[in-house]
């Protein structure tokens, strides 16, 4: 049994115990609240983020950012030449201290059509910068808000499962849901392994050496290695036969 085996054994179980102990409900519960958090944010920032630039807040924020770019030079505080503005707005944002790469992707963003007459160049990229900060700000308020919200459901039904014959099965259901995420886990870093093994010599020495990949012998290393099950999804998930036909 070599290292990368031992490895994979001891964060098996240490998974398990944490599953064990946290019980099936906490656990599968604190996972959905992650996954929520993360799909969240992709289908609720923009109902938010508009509804956040209807009050106060974005109006402050607004008042806020033209005062903070007019203070950064007297160029921003001259009136705007709406000839050849997209330049303009890209020379003006990267001097503020952006990349160049996201001046022009901000200044391609800013639409002057309806914009009136006699504005100042911080007049006119304030409120470009006001909705980005609204919209970081509507992705923190959904995930807090889905935090909080599963603290408190997880707080509720941890007290339902936690004594009886209910607390046991629910933390032999958490032990399951901990080798489930062990094996996942497992998989992810196998791969990335298998990946940086190909431009790193002494990385694919290790393996070679440890997993003994020409033996006939099963190993529990060698398997993840060499049978991955997150490219055996792969394979069957998406087809390549005829792109070039």
């Amino acid at each position: 049994m070599g290292k990368i085996d031992l490895a994979i054994i001891a964060l098996t179980l240490i998974f398990v115990l944490l599953g064990f102990f946290k019980g099936f409900v906490k656990g599968a519960l604190s996972t959905a609240n992650w996954l929520l958090s993360l799909v969240a944010p992709f289908i609720l920032t923009k109902p938010v983020s508009r509804l956040l630039m209807k009050t106060a807040i974005h109006d402050r924020i607004n008042e806020k950012v033209a005062t903070w770019i007019a203070s950064k030079g007297d160029a921003f505080s001259q009136p705007f030449a709406y000839e050849g503005y997209r330049e303009q707005l890209t020379e003006a944002i990267s001097e503020l201290g952006l990349p160049k790469f996201l001046a022009s992707l901000i200044s391609d963003g800013i639409n002057i059509a309806d914009a009136p007459e006699g504005l100042t160049l911080s007049e006119v990229l304030a409120p470009a910068f006001s909705n980005i900060i609204v919209t970081v700000l509507a992705v923190i308020m959904i995930i807090v808000f889905f935090m909080i919200v599963f603290k408190i459901i997880i707080s509720l039904f941890s007290k339902l499962f936690e004594k009886g014959v209910l607390g046991f099965v629910n933390r032999i259901l958490g032990a399951g849901l901990g080798l489930v995420k062990a094996f996942i886990m497992i998989s992810v870093l196998m791969l990335l392994v298998s990946v940086l093994s190909g431009v790193i010599p002494s990385l694919n020495e290790f393996l070679v050496a440890d997993l003994r990949p020409e033996s006939a012998g099963f190993g529990i290393g060698k398997y993840f290695y060499e049978r991955n099950p997150l490219i055996e999804i792969f394979k069957g998930t998406f087809s390549l036969d005829g792109i070039f036909s």
